[in-house]
């Protein structure tokens, strides 16, 4: 829940985690494609900074993975099955507070904006599409300091 919560990733992204796709030298997660899930759209691949929470969560995830994967146990034939942990993260969500895993990414969204973050910096740290200007596609985006610094004024810890 604390990395959903503190990246705002889709499930399907953190499940999908490949042990290469994770470097806690940097404290960051590289959210691409793999070869256990693919991506739901191009502008889904970022990485990002492990924060608060979410760094430790991370931590504490590893310690349960294997040689290839961070959650082998949602892996069926070489494919994450994000479908099953949605299932049973939802049991107990909706029967405690209402929600779906999915919501932390709205709620993600929210808070960044509440906290004053640009939306085109939003739209990159959430691996949305960005509803700007045309001028929001050219260059290369923010820097990874920049996300770090967003993610650490949201972080709840």
């Amino acid at each position: 829940m604390p990395l959903l919560g503190e990246t705002g990733c889709r499930l399907a992204e953190i499940v999908g985690l490949e042990l290469n796709d994770i470097d806690m030298m940097e404290e960051v997660i590289h959210v691409r494609p793999n070869s256990i899930r693919r991506l739901k759209t191009s502008n889904s691949t970022r990485t990002l900074p492990l924060v608060g929470y979410a760094k430790e969560a991370m931590t504490l995830a590893l310690q349960q993975a294997d040689d290839q994967c961070l959650y082998p146990r949602y892996l069926k034939d070489g494919t994450c099955r994000a479908t099953h942990t949605s299932n049973a993260l939802g049991k107990w969500l909706k029967k405690d507070f209402g929600l779906t895993a999915h919501s932390l990414r709205h709620t993600f969204r929210d808070r960044l904006r509440a906290s004053g973050c640009p939306l085109e910096l939003i739209d990159q740290i959430g691996g949305w599409s960005s509803i700007g200007t045309i001028g929001s596609k050219y260059g290369q985006g923010y820097e990874l300091d920049a996300v770090r610094e967003q993610l650490n004024a949201v972080s709840l810890s």
